[in-house]
C-alpha cells in the first residue's frame, strides 16, 4: 500500500509515546497536574484506535474520522492553552527534562496530516459498486 504501510505503525508509536510521556510526568511533578491528566486521560483511546487502524483498516475504517476529530479539537485545546497562559512550556524542571507544548503541538499536527493521508488512500482504494445503466429498452437475447 506504499507510504500508509509506513505512516500507520508511525501513529501507533507517536501515541503510545505521547501516552506514556504524559503519564510519566503526571506522576512524578510535585503538586496539582490536574491539567497534566486532563491532557493524558483522553489521550488513552487514540493508542488503541492507531492499532485497530494498522492491524485491519478495512475493518476499523470507521475509526478514522473518529480519530481526526479527536486529533482536531486537542490540537485547538492544546493551542488555545499555550495562548491563554502564553507559555510554550507544559512540563519542565524533572532532571533537566523540558517538554515543550509546541512539540506536542507539532506532533499532534504531523499526526492529523498522517491520517488525513491514510485517509485518502482508504478512499482511493475503497471498492464502489458498479450500477449498470438502465436504457428502459429490453434486452433481446442474440443468438
Amino acid at each position: 500500500m506504499g507510504i500508509t504501510s509506513v505512516l500507520k505503525p508511525v501513529i501507533l508509536i507517536y501515541e503510545c509515546l505521547r501516552l506514556i510521556l504524559l503519564a510519566f510526568f503526571a506522576v512524578l511533578q510535585p503538586g496539582s497536574q490536574a491539567f497534566v491528566l486532563v491532557l493524558a486521560a483522553p489521550c488513552a483511546l487514540f493508542p488503541l484506535m492507531a492499532l485497530f487502524i494498522w492491524l485491519d483498516i478495512s475493518r476499523y475504517r470507521v475509526f478514522l474520522p473518529l480519530f481526526t476529530a479527536g486529533k482536531c479539537i486537542g490540537i485547538f485545546a492544546l493551542l488555545g492553552w499555550l495562548i491563554i497562559y502564553r507559555q510554550f512550556t507544559i512540563f519542565q524542571g524533572y532532571n533537566g527534562a523540558l517538554i515543550t507544548g509546541s512539540a506536542l503541538l507539532c506532533g499532534d499536527l504531523l499526526t492529523l496530516a498522517a491520517v488525513l493521508a491514510v485517509i485518502r488512500r482508504q478512499n482511493t482504494y475503497m471498492e464502489i459498486p458498479v450500477i449498470p445503466e438502465i436504457t428502459g429498452e429490453p434486452e433481446t437475447e442474440v443468438e
